[in-house]
């Protein structure tokens, strides 16, 4: 590589365009495999493979998941790495694919699957296969015209829940002839104790900063920017570089990417992330300018556009580059306004030595650009733009170096949904009762405050002075929880399901609960009444409420209260069953 170009060079290795990106790949270069991170679910795969391998059995395995989510790479790894399971095993590795114009892709798997219909199965024989499938396929598959012919295979789907939002046992089972993974029970990240956290995530990073002779990125950036280059002192991309090489650095980020998975659902593929990264280094600025002038742009920058280069800055700015981007620029912390904070920022906006403000909250040690721009109080002046643009600086590296914990960035509702999730996939169920009692009384309330042990019917409209109430007692159904001894969850559901009872059976009704729903709950318990686009937002919670609603006692006895002014006069109106009578009085 030429002396005079910079380390966005090789950087460019992780965009998404770039010929060595990581995802959907069928050949391992060099790179490629210094750049493979093993999950748990590769561990796992790759000990169900050895056992079908030496059944002597017909063995199918189902490698199933959804759209993207590295299935047909982690198999193509493995065969690349272990040659033994492509001479054991036909391996198919889209489901989708159909071989010939006039075959549809069921017709193909038909084909594919063909050893392992009902009748070919009990013919004896021993075939291996292993097919990468998308759980949409699985499902339009097992109930297509051909399933007469798959009867075992789709009871062995249905009896495995493999298409239900559950997790359940994927061992190998030595009595039967088809064994499942299922990528969607695996995720980016796993839940402790304390929280979340994401061992890939980590070793991808440190794949790309740790001090390693195999390692082409810190090769290059100790070559180019710490021995030769002329602007490396006033380099954002050197900057940057180091900035995501600290260990505490890369944690802080990993967990804003998982709060982004969690609170909005964020997919993110290998190669996505890799792309996300290359774009947290090198702002799209110097996209567009020729190698031999990156220098010359970077010597040439004012304080605005240092600033705006730098990675903490960057991440919550630029929603438009990538979904990642976009699910990140919600979690600003600049939004999680508090007291303490607007106290600073106050102070900023008013005091001559911004940098003591800076280092008095912030880890400022390996900072000395950004130590020396923000000593020179001439070379920021007064103009409100850049005064702005410190204010986010100060909160966006405070979330990543805080010096003292004096200011709350986190999201409380956040962390206890995160809590919960870690309980419920545990088993914990003497530690779920504050969860359940939370939700059983957004349930009571979703209509409106009642009496205790009651909730008011929905009459039409929303309204002041008539309400309409039944008894209502429903109870926590945690009987099916099972216990899990792991202490590190990876796989689990990444969802709350929730289930109620009647007290006095065992009839009931669950719902599954996501951060979104989550957060909405608890507004309702501190009061908020839901209104029309949160019920369209959630209506499965909508179908929940209304099934519940059976489970009370309207047929046998309803309170009817009226409100004139600062008088409540409620009625109630009750089933006699003994006189087969309905009686209306006064309470």
């Amino acid at each position: 590589m030429n002396d005079n170009l910079c380390l966005i060079e090789v950087l460019k290795k992780l965009k998404e365009s770039s010929k060595e990106a990581v995802e959907n790949i069928q050949s391992f270069s060099p790179f490629k495999k210094y750049m493979h991170v093993p999950r748990e679910v590769q561990i796992e795969l790759k000990e169900l493979i050895d056992k079908c391998s030496e059944s002597t059995n017909s063995q199918l395995i189902l490698v199933c998941g959804g759209v993207g989510d590295g299935k047909s790479h982690l198999i193509s790894y493995l065969k690349e790495k272990y040659p033994y399971i492509a001479s054991n095993f036909y391996i198919h590795n889209d489901a989708t694919e159909s071989f010939e114009p006039k075959k549809t892709s069921i017709d193909t798997l038909c084909d594919v699957l063909n050893d392992f219909n009902d009748e070919n199965l009990t013919n004896g024989g021993c075939k291996k296969l292993i097919l990468a499938i998308n759980l949409g396929a699985l499902s339009n598959f097992i109930d297509s015209d051909y399933k007469s012919k798959f009867l075992k295979l789709r009871n062995y789907v249905i009896s495995k829940s493999i298409l239900d939002s559950k997790v359940v046992d994927n061992s190998f089972d030595e009595n039967s002839n088809f064994q499942f993974i299922n990528f969607s029970d695996y995720h980016l990240y796993s839940l402790v104790p304390e929280g979340t956290r994401s061992e890939y995530m980590k070793e991808l990073l440190k794949k790309i900063t740790q001090n390693s002779s195999d390692n082409v990125f810190y090769r290059e950036y100790s070559e180019k920017c710490l021995n030769s280059c002329i602007c490396a002192n006033k380099c954002p991309i050197k900057f940057n570089y180091e900035f995501l090489s600290n260990n505490n650095n890369q944690d802080k980020l990993i967990q804003i990417l998982i709060e982004g998975i969690v609170k909005y659902k964020l997919i993110i593929s290998t190669r996505a992330l890799l792309n996300f990264i290359y774009d947290s280094i090198v702002n799209i600025y110097f996209e567009s300018i020729p190698s031999d002038e990156i220098k010359d742009k970077i010597s040439a920058l004012d304080f605005e556009g240092y600033i705006s280069f730098l990675t903490p800055y960057m991440l919550f700015e630029h929603k438009e580059l990538s979904n990642i981007f976009d699910i990140v620029s919600n979690l600003d912390p600049i939004n999680r306004r508090s007291e303490k904070l607007d106290e600073i920022i106050i102070k900023l906006n008013t005091i001559d030595n911004i940098y003591s403000l800076f280092d008095a909250y912030i880890e400022m040690a390996g900072y000395a650009t950004l130590e020396n721009i923000l000593s020179d109080m001439s070379f920021i002046g007064s103009m409100k733009e850049k005064k702005d643009k410190l204010v986010k600086l100060f909160v966006r590296l405070y979330k990543f170096k805080p010096r003292i914990d004096s200011i709350d960035l986190n999201d409380k509702i956040y962390d206890e949904f995160v809590k919960n999730l870690y309980l419920q996939n545990k088993g914990n169920k003497s530690n779920l009762k504050i969860l359940y009692k939370n939700i059983k009384e957004s349930i009571y309330k979703w209509n409106g405050d009642s009496s205790t042990n009651t909730i008011n019917l929905f009459i039409g409209r929303n309204q002041l002075k008539y309400k309409i109430s039944q008894k209502h007692n429903i109870e926590p159904d945690v009987s099916t929880l099972k216990e899990n001894k792991d202490f590190e969850l990876y796989r689990f559901l990444p969802h709350l399901l929730i289930r109620f009872k009647k007290d006095d059976s065992n009839e009931g009704y669950e719902i599954n609960i996501d951060y979104s729903l989550y957060l909405l709950l608890k507004k309702v318990c501190n009061g908020y009444r839901p209104n029309k686009k949160d019920k369209e937002n959630f209506v499965s919670f909508m179908e929940f409420i209304d099934k519940i609603m059976l489970l009370g006692e309207q047929e046998n006895s309803l309170v009817f209260e009226e409100k004139l002014g600062e008088n409540i006069t409620r009625y109630s109106l009750s089933f006699d069953k003994s006189f087969n009578e309905y009686t209306f009085t006064e309470v």
